[in-house]
């Protein structure tokens, strides 16, 4: 079992260049179980955080909108998000994430990361 409080809290700064601070909680880890995948984790964007578009060469994310609102983006489109909705990103597309549409509230997404396969 999993205690969100017995977690270690990851406090990361201007993710990918971007603004504010992300709280970052793994649950797992590729190295922790043999599943096709590097990591799932709950993000906690405070308020005004940003994660600019950006991409993964070796790997696809996907995002899980958990509480909160704000804005998504994927291979260059921009989209409001709120709880329940998601994005896949393959290897090579671009993608963010902004915690900017509702002043003080904390957006709350999962990420997956899977790992490219080999061909």
């Amino acid at each position: 079992m999993f205690e969100y409080r017995s977690l270690p809290e990851i406090i990361k700064h201007n993710v990918r260049g971007g603004h504010g601070e992300v709280r970052c909680r793994d649950y797992l880890k590729g190295g922790d179980v043999d599943l096709p995948f590097q990591a799932f984790n709950l993000n906690e964007m405070q308020p005004g955080a940003t994660i600019p578009e950006h991409q993964h060469t070796d790997e696809a994310e996907f995002y899980f909108v958990v509480a909160g609102r704000g804005v998504g983006y994927h291979n260059g489109r921009r989209f409001a998000v709120g709880p329940g909705d998601a994005w896949f990103c393959r290897p090579g597309e671009t993608h963010g994430i902004e915690n900017t549409t509702v002043p003080g509230q904390v957006l709350s997404f999962v990420s997956v990361f899977f790992a490219r396969t080999k061909e």
